[in-house]
């Protein structure tokens, strides 16, 4: 596998992205386009990712202070439930209304598992 070296500019505004002896400098909306389109094509290799979450917290993409939105869409007839991860942008995804259930019902029954802070 070639090397890939990544590096932001001092003034944090572009990326330059080597692989091999190529090189070539991205804005951050073309980060976030290579980002997509390499989710997209994971999205299509094997193996799949496993239906739980990885024990391994380096293996999770993580962040503190979650940005969320949640917004009826009646067309669906469900709601849009996405969050803002700083490095990975917005993921957005439509529940239905049994999925929202199930979601409040989980977050219930873990909830009573965490001490309550002042």
């Amino acid at each position: 596998m070639l090397p890939i070296r990544l590096d932001v500019s001092r003034d944090t505004t572009r990326l330059s992205l080597g692989v091999g002896s190529e090189d070539t400098e991205l804005t951050a909306e073309g980060v976030d386009r290579l980002i997509q389109h390499l989710a997209e094509c994971r999205a299509q290799m094997s193996p799949v990712h496993p239906a739980d979450p990885p024990d391994d917290p380096s293996r999770v993409h993580q962040s503190d202070n979650l940005l969320w939105r949640i917004k009826a869409a009646p067309d669906r007839a469900a709601i849009q439930f996405a969050t803002q991860h700083p490095g990975l942008g917005w993921t957005a995804m439509w529940l239905s209304r049994a999925q929202v259930e199930d979601l409040v019902t989980s977050i219930e029954f873990e909830l009573v598992k965490v001490p309550e802070t002042r």
